[in-house]
């Protein structure tokens, strides 16, 4: 079996990274022109897009959803490690 020539670089595995998500975010939002009313933001990283108009679901999608509830068809659990196959599709 033929070795990969690869692996961890030591000196980076220990120093400190000086940048972060969250400096990165900082950086962002401070350069954002505030009085700019014409460009709202979205806040990156917000996890619930409920209070944004531009975050829905398809219609559709909601509907494939209702009409598997009431189906019933879906009322187990899936079979092992493959899923259930109308959900893949």
């Amino acid at each position: 079996m033929e070795r990969w020539n690869f692996g961890a670089n030591r000196k980076l595995m220990i120093a400190p990274s000086g940048t972060t998500v969250g400096g990165v975010l900082k950086k962002i939002m401070e350069n954002l022109d505030k009085d700019d009313p014409s460009r709202p933001t979205v806040p990156l990283g917000h996890g619930d897009p409920s209070p944004f108009p531009c975050f829905r679901t398809a219609v559709l999608a909601e509907d494939a959803i209702v009409d598997a509830v009431r189906s019933a068809k879906f009322n187990s659990y899936p079979p092992t490690m493959v899923g259930l196959l109308p959900a893949r599709r």
